[in-house]
């Protein structure tokens, strides 16, 4: 019998973009993207939208920060109906993040998570194996990581590839 081929699943890992400051009048919860986050992440979305193979479904933070960066990806991709907003994301580690990956539908090819730091840059460590040093996520970063497995249910940690680490400075000013 023959083994079933190996596909790439690959993972796009996207840090929310820059949100108001923190205020004592308003929760963290609620913190909403400033004008340079949305035209940062209308830049990267434009940026991931030209890709061979973008992201297919999105699931994001509940954090009002986190789904608008969410929406703008999604209007940008075309995927607006393929957005999941997960309350578990917000606050939450690396581990709970690689469950939600791990979760995801096998017919999906590409899947985006946006959340938050340290999670990101703790999550990316677990699966790529690098040095923290070379996993920092700035706002509105996108980290791009390819498997090597058939099943999202087959990622485990350290077996990804990180393929770019994409952020803002690099197209923008």
């Amino acid at each position: 019998m023959a083994q079933k081929e190996k596909l790439i699943k690959t993972v796009f890992l996207v840090r929310h973009a820059k949100a108001e400051p923190q205020d004592v009048k308003k929760s963290d919860h609620e913190r909403r993207l400033v004008d340079k986050g949305m035209r940062h992440a209308e830049k990267m979305a434009s940026l991931v939208a030209g890709f061979r193979f973008p992201p297919e479904v999105i699931c994001t933070s509940s954090a009002a920060r986190a789904k608008e960066t969410a929406a703008i990806f999604a209007e940008a991709l075309k995927i607006k109906d393929s957005v999941e907003v997960a309350d578990d994301l917000y606050s939450s580690s690396a581990q709970s993040y690689l469950q939600k990956i791990q979760k995801t539908g096998d017919e999906t090819h590409a899947m985006m998570l946006v959340g938050h730091n340290p999670v990101l840059e703790d999550l990316l460590v677990m699966l790529t194996s690098r040095s923290p040093f070379h996993c920092k996520m700035p706002t509105c970063g996108i980290a791009i990581i390819h498997f090597h497995v058939t099943l999202w249910s087959e990622i485990r940690p350290a077996t990804g590839i990180l393929r770019s680490l994409l952020y803002p400075k690099l197209f923008l000013e």
